[in-house]
Protein backbone atom coordinates (compact mmCIF):
# COMPACT_ATOMS: atom_id res chain seq x y z
CA UNK A 1 0.00 0.00 0.00
CA UNK A 2 1.26 3.38 -0.80
CA UNK A 3 1.49 6.26 2.29
CA UNK A 4 -1.65 7.72 1.23
CA UNK A 5 -3.17 4.36 1.20
CA UNK A 6 -4.84 4.23 -2.38
CA UNK A 7 -1.74 2.50 -3.77
CA UNK A 8 -2.45 -1.14 -4.51
CA UNK A 9 0.37 -1.82 -6.86
CA UNK A 10 -1.46 -1.69 -10.17
CA UNK A 11 -0.39 1.26 -11.53
CA UNK A 12 3.25 0.57 -10.68
CA UNK A 13 2.70 -3.47 -12.71
CA UNK A 14 1.27 -1.61 -15.61
CA UNK A 15 3.10 1.66 -15.95
CA UNK A 16 6.47 0.07 -14.52
CA UNK A 17 6.31 -2.81 -17.67
CA UNK A 18 4.56 -0.74 -20.86
CA UNK A 19 7.00 -0.18 -23.14
CA UNK A 20 7.52 3.08 -25.64
CA UNK A 21 5.01 1.96 -27.70
CA UNK A 22 2.08 1.36 -25.43
CA UNK A 23 2.48 4.57 -23.59
CA UNK A 24 2.15 6.49 -27.09
CA UNK A 25 -1.18 4.37 -27.68
CA UNK A 26 -2.65 4.93 -24.35
CA UNK A 27 -1.64 8.65 -24.62
CA UNK A 28 -3.63 9.04 -27.47
CA UNK A 29 -6.46 6.63 -26.10
CA UNK A 30 -6.43 9.53 -23.38
CA UNK A 31 -7.29 12.40 -25.24
CA UNK A 32 -10.96 10.66 -25.80
CA UNK A 33 -11.44 11.51 -22.19
CA UNK A 34 -9.93 15.14 -22.07
CA UNK A 35 -11.97 18.22 -21.68
CA UNK A 36 -10.92 19.71 -25.49
CA UNK A 37 -11.98 16.39 -26.73
CA UNK A 38 -15.20 16.03 -24.65
CA UNK A 39 -16.33 19.83 -25.35
CA UNK A 40 -15.64 19.24 -28.91
CA UNK A 41 -17.84 16.31 -29.09
CA UNK A 42 -20.42 17.79 -27.34
CA UNK A 43 -20.68 21.30 -29.12
CA UNK A 44 -21.03 19.25 -32.62
CA UNK A 45 -23.65 16.98 -31.38
CA UNK A 46 -24.96 20.81 -30.04
CA UNK A 47 -24.51 22.97 -33.15
CA UNK A 48 -25.15 20.39 -35.73
CA UNK A 49 -28.36 18.88 -34.42
CA UNK A 50 -30.05 16.44 -36.79
CA UNK A 51 -27.57 17.39 -39.98
CA UNK A 52 -24.51 15.36 -37.75
CA UNK A 53 -24.41 12.21 -39.67
CA UNK A 54 -25.53 8.97 -37.97
CA UNK A 55 -25.26 10.64 -34.63
CA UNK A 56 -28.03 13.39 -35.26
CA UNK A 57 -30.19 14.44 -32.79
CA UNK A 58 -32.43 17.83 -31.32
CA UNK A 59 -30.43 20.34 -30.13
CA UNK A 60 -31.39 20.72 -26.42
CA UNK A 61 -30.53 17.29 -26.07
CA UNK A 62 -27.20 17.68 -27.66
CA UNK A 63 -26.62 21.20 -24.88
CA UNK A 64 -27.71 18.51 -22.14
CA UNK A 65 -24.58 17.07 -23.34
CA UNK A 66 -22.48 20.28 -23.61
CA UNK A 67 -23.73 21.03 -20.57
CA UNK A 68 -22.22 17.65 -19.14
CA UNK A 69 -18.66 19.06 -19.87
CA UNK A 70 -19.32 22.44 -18.62
CA UNK A 71 -20.19 20.84 -15.33
CA UNK A 72 -17.68 18.03 -15.06
CA UNK A 73 -14.82 20.76 -15.34
CA UNK A 74 -16.79 22.64 -12.11
CA UNK A 75 -17.28 19.58 -10.22
CA UNK A 76 -14.00 17.78 -10.85
CA UNK A 77 -12.36 20.89 -9.24
CA UNK A 78 -14.28 20.94 -5.87
CA UNK A 79 -13.73 17.34 -5.52
CA UNK A 80 -9.73 17.28 -6.00
CA UNK A 81 -10.06 20.53 -3.69
CA UNK A 82 -11.71 18.69 -0.85
CA UNK A 83 -9.82 15.94 -0.95
CA UNK A 84 -6.00 16.82 -1.73
CA UNK A 85 -4.55 13.64 -2.85
CA UNK A 86 -1.54 13.39 -4.47
CA UNK A 87 -1.23 11.49 -7.62
CA UNK A 88 1.79 8.65 -8.12
CA UNK A 89 5.38 9.74 -8.06
CA UNK A 90 6.54 10.77 -11.40
CA UNK A 91 3.02 10.92 -12.42
CA UNK A 92 4.54 14.84 -13.79
CA UNK A 93 7.33 13.66 -15.71
CA UNK A 94 7.10 12.39 -19.34
CA UNK A 95 8.19 8.81 -19.93
CA UNK A 96 10.69 8.66 -22.31
CA UNK A 97 10.09 7.44 -25.66
CA UNK A 98 12.38 5.29 -28.05
CA UNK A 99 11.30 8.12 -31.13
CA UNK A 100 9.63 11.23 -31.22
CA UNK A 101 9.97 14.22 -33.07
CA UNK A 102 11.53 17.28 -31.47
CA UNK A 103 8.71 19.22 -32.04
CA UNK A 104 6.14 16.96 -30.51
CA UNK A 105 8.05 16.37 -27.56
CA UNK A 106 5.92 19.15 -25.85
CA UNK A 107 2.65 18.04 -26.45
CA UNK A 108 3.95 14.48 -25.64
CA UNK A 109 4.51 15.42 -22.42
CA UNK A 110 1.78 17.08 -22.11
CA UNK A 111 -0.64 14.58 -23.12
CA UNK A 112 0.75 11.92 -20.98
CA UNK A 113 1.55 13.20 -17.46
CA UNK A 114 -0.80 14.81 -14.58
CA UNK A 115 -0.51 17.62 -12.37
CA UNK A 116 -2.35 18.43 -9.35
CA UNK A 117 -4.03 16.37 -7.05
CA UNK A 118 -5.52 13.21 -8.22
CA UNK A 119 -8.21 12.21 -6.22
CA UNK A 120 -10.82 11.28 -7.93
CA UNK A 121 -9.83 10.71 -11.39
CA UNK A 122 -11.53 13.71 -14.03
CA UNK A 123 -10.86 11.62 -16.52
CA UNK A 124 -12.66 8.94 -15.21
CA UNK A 125 -15.01 11.11 -14.05
CA UNK A 126 -15.75 13.10 -17.36
CA UNK A 127 -15.65 10.09 -19.38
CA UNK A 128 -18.52 8.57 -17.42
CA UNK A 129 -20.80 11.62 -17.04
CA UNK A 130 -19.77 12.47 -21.61
CA UNK A 131 -20.10 9.84 -22.84
CA UNK A 132 -22.81 8.14 -20.50
CA UNK A 133 -24.43 11.15 -21.55
CA UNK A 134 -24.36 10.51 -25.24
CA UNK A 135 -25.34 6.92 -24.80
CA UNK A 136 -28.81 8.34 -22.67
CA UNK A 137 -29.84 10.93 -25.68
CA UNK A 138 -28.67 9.35 -28.83
CA UNK A 139 -32.13 7.75 -31.08
CA UNK A 140 -29.41 4.82 -32.95
CA UNK A 141 -28.78 1.73 -32.29
CA UNK A 142 -30.04 0.12 -28.79
CA UNK A 143 -29.56 0.87 -25.14
CA UNK A 144 -27.53 -1.65 -24.57
CA UNK A 145 -25.29 -1.28 -28.01
CA UNK A 146 -24.97 2.45 -26.56
CA UNK A 147 -23.85 1.84 -22.87
CA UNK A 148 -21.64 -1.04 -24.66
CA UNK A 149 -19.86 1.37 -26.65
CA UNK A 150 -19.58 4.07 -23.82
CA UNK A 151 -18.79 1.59 -21.68
CA UNK A 152 -15.78 0.49 -23.63
CA UNK A 153 -14.43 3.78 -23.73
CA UNK A 154 -14.67 4.64 -20.18
CA UNK A 155 -12.44 1.48 -19.67
CA UNK A 156 -9.68 2.44 -22.04
CA UNK A 157 -9.45 5.91 -20.67
CA UNK A 158 -9.75 4.42 -17.25
CA UNK A 159 -7.01 2.07 -17.96
CA UNK A 160 -4.69 4.82 -19.86
CA UNK A 161 -4.74 6.61 -16.71
CA UNK A 162 -2.87 3.74 -15.05
CA UNK A 163 -1.11 2.53 -17.88
CA UNK A 164 0.86 6.51 -18.23
CA UNK A 165 0.98 6.14 -14.61
CA UNK A 166 -0.83 9.42 -13.64
CA UNK A 167 -3.52 7.55 -10.97
CA UNK A 168 -4.17 5.18 -8.77
CA UNK A 169 -6.54 2.41 -10.01
CA UNK A 170 -8.60 3.49 -6.66
CA UNK A 171 -8.96 7.00 -8.08
CA UNK A 172 -10.04 5.96 -11.24
CA UNK A 173 -12.67 3.13 -10.00
CA UNK A 174 -13.81 6.17 -7.51
CA UNK A 175 -14.13 8.36 -10.75
CA UNK A 176 -16.31 6.04 -12.79
CA UNK A 177 -18.72 6.02 -9.54
CA UNK A 178 -18.87 9.38 -8.93
CA UNK A 179 -19.51 9.96 -12.59
CA UNK A 180 -22.51 7.47 -12.73
CA UNK A 181 -24.18 9.32 -9.92
CA UNK A 182 -23.24 12.64 -11.20
CA UNK A 183 -25.06 11.32 -14.61
CA UNK A 184 -28.23 9.51 -13.50
CA UNK A 185 -28.85 12.75 -11.19
CA UNK A 186 -28.08 15.46 -14.00
CA UNK A 187 -30.22 13.35 -16.51
CA UNK A 188 -33.31 12.82 -13.87
CA UNK A 189 -32.83 16.93 -12.83
CA UNK A 190 -33.36 17.65 -16.60
CA UNK A 191 -36.13 15.86 -17.57
CA UNK A 192 -33.83 13.10 -19.35
CA UNK A 193 -32.20 15.34 -21.17
CA UNK A 194 -34.93 17.99 -22.74
CA UNK A 195 -34.11 20.81 -20.03
CA UNK A 196 -30.23 21.73 -20.57
CA UNK A 197 -30.68 24.91 -18.56
CA UNK A 198 -30.35 23.14 -15.37
CA UNK A 199 -27.80 21.71 -15.92
CA UNK A 200 -26.12 24.82 -17.13
CA UNK A 201 -27.21 25.91 -13.77
CA UNK A 202 -25.45 23.35 -11.95
CA UNK A 203 -22.17 23.86 -13.50
CA UNK A 204 -22.29 27.49 -12.41
CA UNK A 205 -23.68 26.15 -8.86
CA UNK A 206 -20.68 23.56 -8.29
CA UNK A 207 -18.31 26.48 -10.11
CA UNK A 208 -19.23 28.60 -7.34
CA UNK A 209 -18.32 26.33 -4.48
CA UNK A 210 -15.15 25.77 -6.19
CA UNK A 211 -14.44 29.47 -6.17
CA UNK A 212 -15.22 29.67 -2.24
CA UNK A 213 -12.90 26.64 -1.79
CA UNK A 214 -9.57 28.78 -3.45
CA UNK A 215 -9.49 31.71 -6.19
CA UNK A 216 -7.34 30.03 -8.94
CA UNK A 217 -7.20 30.28 -12.77
CA UNK A 218 -9.31 26.40 -12.88
CA UNK A 219 -11.45 27.56 -10.87
CA UNK A 220 -12.36 30.98 -11.95
CA UNK A 221 -12.33 29.81 -15.34
CA UNK A 222 -14.45 27.02 -14.56
CA UNK A 223 -17.37 29.09 -13.21
CA UNK A 224 -16.83 31.87 -16.27
CA UNK A 225 -17.59 28.95 -18.98
CA UNK A 226 -20.67 27.51 -17.04
CA UNK A 227 -21.50 31.36 -15.80
CA UNK A 228 -21.40 32.43 -19.61
CA UNK A 229 -23.38 29.26 -21.51
CA UNK A 230 -26.34 30.07 -19.04
CA UNK A 231 -26.67 33.18 -19.29
CA UNK A 232 -26.13 32.85 -23.02
CA UNK A 233 -28.87 30.15 -22.99
CA UNK A 234 -31.33 32.13 -21.03
CA UNK A 235 -30.87 34.60 -23.43
CA UNK A 236 -31.19 32.56 -26.75
CA UNK A 237 -33.24 29.47 -25.67
CA UNK A 238 -36.31 31.06 -27.62
CA UNK A 239 -34.14 31.56 -30.24
CA UNK A 240 -31.98 28.46 -31.16
CA UNK A 241 -33.86 25.75 -33.79
CA UNK A 242 -34.46 22.74 -32.30
CA UNK A 243 -33.62 21.86 -35.76
CA UNK A 244 -31.03 23.20 -38.24
CA UNK A 245 -33.17 24.00 -41.48
CA UNK A 246 -29.74 23.54 -43.42
CA UNK A 247 -26.50 22.81 -44.01
CA UNK A 248 -25.16 26.57 -44.37
CA UNK A 249 -27.09 27.11 -41.10
CA UNK A 250 -24.83 24.69 -39.49
CA UNK A 251 -21.72 25.99 -40.82
CA UNK A 252 -22.35 28.94 -39.49
CA UNK A 253 -22.79 27.99 -35.94
CA UNK A 254 -19.55 25.83 -36.37
CA UNK A 255 -17.86 28.99 -37.74
CA UNK A 256 -18.78 31.28 -34.28
CA UNK A 257 -18.55 27.81 -32.15
CA UNK A 258 -14.62 28.45 -33.69
CA UNK A 259 -14.18 31.52 -32.44
CA UNK A 260 -15.79 30.82 -29.00
CA UNK A 261 -13.22 27.28 -29.43
CA UNK A 262 -10.28 29.66 -30.15
CA UNK A 263 -11.15 32.15 -27.21
CA UNK A 264 -11.14 29.49 -24.57
CA UNK A 265 -7.81 28.36 -26.57
CA UNK A 266 -6.67 31.29 -25.96
CA UNK A 267 -7.23 31.81 -22.38
CA UNK A 268 -5.80 28.19 -21.21
CA UNK A 269 -2.41 29.19 -23.29
CA UNK A 270 -1.49 32.43 -22.17
CA UNK A 271 -3.46 31.92 -18.82
CA UNK A 272 -3.99 36.28 -18.29
CA UNK A 273 -4.82 37.58 -15.25
CA UNK A 274 -7.46 36.14 -13.06
CA UNK A 275 -10.14 38.98 -14.31
CA UNK A 276 -9.35 38.38 -17.89
CA UNK A 277 -9.56 34.73 -17.51
CA UNK A 278 -13.04 34.73 -15.85
CA UNK A 279 -14.37 37.47 -18.99
CA UNK A 280 -12.35 35.22 -21.25
CA UNK A 281 -14.21 32.30 -20.38
CA UNK A 282 -17.55 33.68 -19.60
CA UNK A 283 -17.40 35.29 -23.31
CA UNK A 284 -16.14 31.72 -24.72
CA UNK A 285 -19.12 29.82 -22.66
CA UNK A 286 -21.96 32.44 -24.10
CA UNK A 287 -20.31 32.44 -27.94
CA UNK A 288 -20.22 28.35 -27.55
CA UNK A 289 -24.13 28.22 -25.93
CA UNK A 290 -25.11 30.77 -28.92
CA UNK A 291 -23.52 29.63 -31.67
CA UNK A 292 -26.60 27.69 -33.74
CA UNK A 293 -28.79 30.81 -33.22
CA UNK A 294 -26.04 33.08 -34.10
CA UNK A 295 -25.17 31.12 -37.05
CA UNK A 296 -29.33 30.95 -38.07
CA UNK A 297 -28.90 35.13 -38.59
CA UNK A 298 -25.51 34.77 -40.08
CA UNK A 299 -27.25 32.07 -42.85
Amino acid sequence: MALNGRGVGITELLHGYAEWPILLLFALITQLGDVWFLFALGSALYVAGEQLPRWGIDRRRGLFVLGLVLAYVALIGVLKNAFGLPRPPGAGEAPALGWIPVALEPVFADIATGHGPGFPSGHALGTTMVWGGVALILDQGTRRARAAVAGTVVALVSLSRLVLGVHYAVDVVVGVALGLLALGALYWLTDRGTDPGRVLLFAVAAGIVGLFMGITFDSVTALGGALGAWVAWRVVASATPAHPSNRREVMAGFAVLAVAAALFGAVYTLTPTLVVAFVGAVLAGGGAVGAPALGDRLA
